[in-house]
């Protein structure tokens, strides 16, 4: 699934052409983003002269066009590109990771289980990270608690509450994260 800029905006997700760059090597949005960032990033800096930046918001480049200009800007702008694994990278997923289970919860609020089950796809999206594992209805629990012995609906609880847990220590790390 595709997602938007725009759950970063809702959410008050600091991003920036390093989010763009990380959203788009993961597949998380279209190519449109970039143009949409780019047009954003110069109504910010109506100074910028940047002539890769003023080509994307005019967003008549191909795709592989458009990635190679984002690295360029990379370049430019922060001295270097992105490596997968870095603690940049890590910093920028996990913006990504927030802001889409944040959207998830609200698209879902009077559908719990349909929640859950868009949630275990975020997980297998993102490579089954271990901090998600608590709220993934098809993990067993590793906090000793037995499914067995509590209603659909209990266990549906713990779930979510699990999952409140986690997305209130991700809100955090996104808003310690405002660079």
């Amino acid at each position: 699934m595709k997602y938007t800029i725009e759950i970063l905006k809702k959410h008050k997700i600091h991003y920036d052409w390093k989010t763009i760059y990380v959203g788009i090597r993961l597949d998380l949005i279209s190519y449109k983003e970039i143009s949409k960032y780019a047009m954003e990033f110069l109504s910010n800096h109506a100074e910028c002269e940047n002539s890769l930046i003023l080509d994307l918001a005019w967003g008549a480049g191909d795709q592989d066009e458009d990635y190679k200009k984002l690295q360029m800007i990379l370049i430019e702008l922060y001295s270097e590109l992105i490596e997968e694994e870095s603690s940049q990278w890590d910093i920028e997923k996990r913006k990504w990771r927030y802001g889409i289970t944040a959207h998830l919860k609200e698209k879902n609020e009077d559908s719990p289980e349909k929640l859950l089950d868009e949630l275990s796809e975020v997980y297998a999206d993102f490579g089954y990270p271990e901090d998600m594992e608590p709220f993934i209805h098809y993990m067993p629990p590793s906090d000793g608690h037995n499914p067995l012995l509590y209603s659909k609906e209990e266990n549906i609880n713990r779930l979510l509450s699990l999952f409140e847990e986690f997305l209130q220590k991700e809100r955090a790390f996104a808003q310690l994260n405002q660079i």
